[in-house]
């Protein structure tokens, strides 16, 4: 990579913070984020309002060894994955569980160490805000998962404040529609006057 930085968007820069800050990769360069707990956090963070251009829907996705399940993913999100690792700013590991299932991992890579340090105080401090507890404002507010449930939950070390990631659950969406008629298939008065 060069020495020239890339220009990176907004929640490209939000998503490499969160992978960095996940894997500690400024003091633990061998530690990976796995794609279902990233999701999660996405997922929460988009309902906190810090992916402001990413959106998520449900999508049918192998999970946590359990079968399919519709999991609420950002394909956006995906595509900035995508454009990370071109970058050269992330790896991934694929790796295969006991039930082959594959499980992608995530990290930040050495090029990536100069863009992450230089990063806006702004967007630290946006990422940083899923990790404190918005009861008790501790910075101890972590990620717990229970396999056994498919419950995702923030929980705060200190005041034991919990609160739950629905990342299994689709949401009802209101739309509304409007018949669309091609105007070859609108009948026409063929009476001559």
């Amino acid at each position: 990579m060069s020495d020239e930085q890339p220009v990176l968007t907004t929640e490209q820069k939000e998503l490499l913070y969160l992978i960095a800050r996940l894997t500690d990769s400024l003091n633990c360069p061998t530690s990976w984020i796995k794609e279902t707990p990233l999701q999660a956090l996405i997922f929460h963070g988009i309902r906190k309002g810090l992916f402001n251009e990413y959106d998520y829907a449900p999508i049918s996705t192998s999970f946590l060894g359990q079968g399919r399940k519709f999991v609420n993913i950002s394909k956006e999100c995906e595509d900035d994955l995508g454009d990370l690792r071109e970058l050269g700013l992330l790896e991934t590991i694929r790796v295969s569980s006991e039930k082959h299932d594959y499980i992608t991992g995530y990290r930040p890579t050495k090029d990536s160490v100069n863009v992450i340090k230089s990063l806006e105080n702004d967007i630290r401090n946006r990422v940083d805000t899923l990790f404190q507890c918005p009861f008790c404002k501790s910075p101890n507010y972590n990620l717990n998962i229970n396999v056994e449930n498919s419950a995702f939950i923030m929980k705060c070390a200190d005041c034991k404040y919990v609160e739950n990631i629905p990342l299994i659950i689709p949401e009802d969406v209101s739309y509304n529609t409007q018949p669309y008629f091609f105007p070859f298939l609108i009948k026409k008065d063929t009476k001559e006057q």
